[in-house]
């Protein structure tokens, strides 16, 4: 008779099957926490202890058709320093996050689009907002692929310059886009803010 020795099933779940971070990520991310800290001044600058992000996740990586809404719907973004910033709602994105669906609106600024005709604004807020992730929300880049396919990287979410004191005019994430669950992806709370 043969024994096997039984294992935990708390021991076996406590490994992590982490997917390796892309060299292009790792270099994302220092990119990103040097343009941050350039900008920073005085005492923001000495007490910078640099940026936190969660875990790289691959499955935060998606593709989306983009729905378009025609025509682009006007509106006002509410900005940080209590102005407010034009734009378009160009369409909307239906995604699956690790932890459920979420559809959210695709914005242009209008005020840039004269510099960058091409690019489109994705701000979110998730359920960590105000926790793990910053309270007023996080920024997203979209990138167009071919044919109305539109390529997101949540591992690339990042806060808007606001949260580490930059004097800014940060457009605050509208309600529409609100995730009812956590984004475990991306830049999360600047430290001092929890």
């Amino acid at each position: 008779m043969s024994f096997v020795a039984a294992v935990p099933l708390a021991a076996v779940a406590s490994f992590s099957c982490k997917a390796p971070m892309p060299s292009a990520e790792a270099q994302w991310r220092q990119g990103r926490e040097e343009a941050v800290r350039s900008q920073l001044l005085g005492d923001a600058a000495a007490k910078f202890g640099g940026l936190r992000f969660y875990d790289f996740d691959p499955a935060c990586r998606m593709r989306a058709m983009l729905e378009p809404e025609r025509p682009p719907q006007q509106l006002t973004l509410g900005a940080s320093d209590g102005s407010f910033r034009p734009a378009h709602r160009v369409g909307r994105v239906r995604l699956r996050f690790p932890a459920g669906e979420a559809t959210l609106a695709v914005y242009q600024l209008d005020d840039l689009a004269a510099e960058y005709p091409d690019m489109l604004f994705l701000p979110f807020r998730d359920a960590g907002a105000g926790k793990e992730t910053y309270g007023a929300g996080r920024y997203v880049e979209v990138d167009r692929l071919s044919g109305g396919v539109l390529a997101i990287d949540f591992n690339r979410a990042y806060n808007p310059d606001c949260a580490y004191g930059i004097a800014a005019q940060c457009p605050i994430t509208p309600e529409e886009n609100t995730v009812p669950f956590a984004v475990r992806a991306g830049e999360m709370t600047p430290a001092g803010h929890d």
